[in-house]
């Protein structure tokens, strides 16, 4: 429907904010298991993703497009970053090996938004 938020485009945001929010929790409550070089840094981390799953999951709960394009748009850029920062990490050492999953959901996550992005933009016009 024209200027309704497509089905896949809400699933994706629900996944992502569930996913975000155990990914976010897990860094700043318990760096050490991600196996943390710095446990300030990975909590910084983890409350950042915290506050992109906020506002993932308002997003979510609203069905305008017009009210959740720049959230999607936002989303869509953090993880395009994300995932171009982690993989930059893990290929000059800087971020141990075990976070390439995380860094593989990043990119899933990011082409996901990408494509969701484009498609709800030719569908209100």
């Amino acid at each position: 429907m024209k200027g309704q938020t497509s089905k896949g485009l809400r699933i994706a945001l629900l996944v992502y904010t569930i996913y975000s929010i155990v990914y976010g929790l897990l860094h700043v409550i318990s760096p050490e298991t991600v196996g943390a070089k710095d446990p300030a840094i990975e909590r910084v981390l983890g409350a950042a993703v915290l506050a992109f799953a906020l506002g993932a999951g308002l997003a979510y709960l609203e069905r305008a497009w017009v009210k959740v394009k720049i959230a999607v748009l936002i989303q869509t850029v953090w993880m395009i970053l994300y995932t171009l920062t982690m993989i930059w990490g893990l290929l000059t050492g800087e971020i141990i090996s075990m976070a390439w999953p995380a860094a593989i959901i990043g990119a899933v996550f990011a082409v996901i938004f990408t494509v969701l992005y484009i498609r709800e933009e030719k569908i209100d016009k």
